[in-house]
């Protein structure tokens, strides 16, 4: 902060230009330092680096020499003004739009705008202000703003008035405008009309700036989109990626889902990360927007903690539609299989939260880091971590093995069969009522003696169990999604023939078992994630009893709790049932081969 306010005293010619809004930021001050760059030398703020801190940095970095210094500020929370007018004073003011930034958040939109129109309060008697005449908020303190007012929007009163707007894939984002009585066409080259706004508060600091309005639209042609906001990336393999990946509030979701709606597409695929700023519960909200999302889209997949809410009530067609990753390497897997040339993938997420634009690095070069919760905002683009192999903190052996992913992990060996335990990964899932197909592994394992290994996406164990050859496999996946891992540990067709899913049955009182095959998921999600990912019911079964003795509410609530001692040897007798049955059908089997080829 010192060494702005010491340069800022040798900055006395350079002109600011300040931006602040709930959305649009990052897309006008891009605009804005494009479209100035015209008339004269131009500092601004990198990326999305809004906070004092980061204002501060775009101060040192203006050089006496320029003609302009766009500052992009926040302004969402109590006091977030203070210093960065502290380290400049504007020129030119620009305010985007109100929305509420933190939906749990005490700070209210009215609070928000007060806060944000700092910003205008701070300019100069000669100063000019950029506002959105079609926020409420805004138009009420604009019309007592007492520096001369530049309205922006499409309301009747606006000095620049939008009056068309069109997006719609392939073509960019055009509008037709008023400005003096004269209509004027502006054709850019981005996408979406969420960012019309931008566009005009761009356009409207030109004009502030001197600027003729046919120049302004003239240097704004060629201006390409801000990273992760309706940015188009073309990979090599023709299929195109939309990137709306920098933040995702409920509010936002509206604007990329029209997009999505009107574009032109042989196949559109949707992937949704992390959504903010609601007010509903998650579980309410997610299967709302999956709904939504499977009108429009040939392909859903949410990423993220909230994935199974997401897919938790599909059924029929949707099983085959809509997926739900806990990990993005997961998705990524999924993605290498199921996306062809022509398809246009809209990513929709928080880059703090998701970092979803890993699924393109990912399809260009392996990457390493796979992390879900680093804590950084910038752009895994900008971040060493994404291929730095050397880091054992971040790297996944999925990630070295990429060039070969389109094999199963585990090879088809004739004569053994799989055993698949369900379960959360985590020790603070391990012994609960959900687990038990864990459990009931690790209990098999540790009383033959035999020893788990880590590979891409699981565990594995092989050992001979009564002159059976066995492969105990255990899915690195939340359990409601762990069908597309299966089917990537294993292959597509060995499920039916060599594998026996081993999973609790909230149905079954505890300590009982049935090994069956075929039947529906029964209402558990990672049975249901199974046979969405195979597209069959034919399958063995082991079911596990974990409904607690004289319970018959079968509440779903109870699969996280933890089991006592006594239940989890009910557990262990009751597996040990269900196999001891699965291998006499199994010898059974052999037997009457045997008596067939004799005859």
């Amino acid at each position: 902060m010192a060494r702005a306010l010491i340069k800022r005293s040798v900055l006395g010619k350079v002109e600011f230009v300040g931006i602040t809004g709930s959305a649009g930021k990052t897309t006008t001050k891009d605009l804005c330092a494009g479209i100035l760059s015209g008339k004269g030398s131009v500092t601004k703020t990198q990326q999305s680096s809004n906070e004092p801190a980061m204002v501060a940095n775009t101060v040192v970095a203006t050089r006496p020499g320029d003609r302009y210094s766009v500052v992009e500020v926040s302004g969402g929370e109590p006091r977030a003004m203070n210093w960065p007018l502290r380290l400049f004073t504007p020129s030119i003011a620009v305010v985007t739009l109100i929305q509420r930034e933190h939906a749990r958040s005490d700070f209210g939109l009215e609070d928000i705008a007060t806060e944000k129109f700092r910003l205008v309060q701070a300019l100069p008697k000669d100063g000019i202000a950029i506002l959105n005449i079609d926020d409420p908020l805004l138009l009420e303190r604009g019309q007592h703003c007492r520096r001369k007012v530049i309205w922006v929007g499409r309301s009747e009163g606006a000095t620049l008035r939008l009056l068309e707007c069109q997006s719609k894939w392939p073509q960019p984002l055009t509008l037709k405008v008023k400005y003096k009585g004269e209509d004027h066409t502006v054709v850019t080259a981005l996408h979406g009309e969420q960012l019309a706004l931008s566009v005009l508060c761009a356009l409207a600091v030109g004009v502030a700036a001197g600027m003729e309005l046919p120049d302004a639209i003239k240097s704004l042609r060629k201006l390409e989109p801000s990273e992760g906001r309706m940015q188009v990336v073309a990979g090599r393999d023709d299929v195109t990626f939309l990137r709306d990946d920098w933040k995702a509030p409920l509010w936002s979701l509206d604007s990329p889902m029209k997009f999505m709606r009107d574009a032109k597409a042989p196949r559109k695929v949707m992937v949704i990360g992390t959504l903010s700023d609601y007010s509903r519960s998650a579980s309410k909200l997610y299967p709302q927007v999956a709904e939504r999302a499977l009108e429009i889209a040939d392909q859903v997949i949410f990423v993220g903690p909230n994935a199974y809410r997401a897919t938790k009530k599909a059924n029929g067609d949707q099983l085959k539609r809509l997926h739900g990753f806990a990990e993005l390497r997961q998705a990524s897997l999924y993605l290498r299989e199921v996306l062809r040339p022509g398809d246009l993938v809209l990513l929709k997420g928080s880059s703090r939260a998701d970092h979803l634009v890993r699924l393109i690095l990912d399809r260009e070069s392996p990457i390493a880091c796979w992390e879900s919760r680093c804590g950084k905002s910038q752009f895994c683009t900008q971040c060493k971590r994404a291929y730095d192999f050397s880091n054992p903190a971040t790297i996944h052996s999925d990630a070295l093995s990429a060039a070969s992913d389109a094999l199963p992990l585990i090879p088809n060996v004739q004569g053994r069969i799989a055993l698949l335990g369900l379960g959360n990964p985590g020790g603070k899932y391990q012994l609960t009522r959900h687990n038990a197909g864990h459990f009931a592994l690790d209990t098999l394992a540790q009383e033959q003696g035999m020893v788990w290994e880590q590979i891409s996406l699981g565990q594995v164990s092989e050992g001979v169990i009564q002159g059976v050859q066995v492969m105990l496999v255990k899915p690195d996946a939340a359990i409601n999604h762990s069908g597309e891992v299966i089917r990537r540990m294993l292959g597509a067709e060995e499920l039916a023939s060599a594998a026996v899913v081993i999973h609790d049955d909230m149905d079954l009182e505890h300590g009982t078992v049935k090994v069956c095959r075929g039947g529906g998921d029964g209402g558990h999600l990672g049975v249901r994630s199974i046979i969405g990912a195979y597209g069959t019911q034919d399958f063995q079964r082991i079911r596990l009893g974990v409904r607690p003795q004289g319970d018959d509410s079968k509440s779903r609530r109870l699969v996280h709790q933890r089991l006592s001692n006594q239940e989890l040897q009910q557990l262990t007798a009751a597996f040990s049932s269900g196999l001891q049955q699965l291998l006499n059908q199994l010898q059974r089997h052999e037997a009457s081969l045997v008596v067939d080829a004799g005859a």
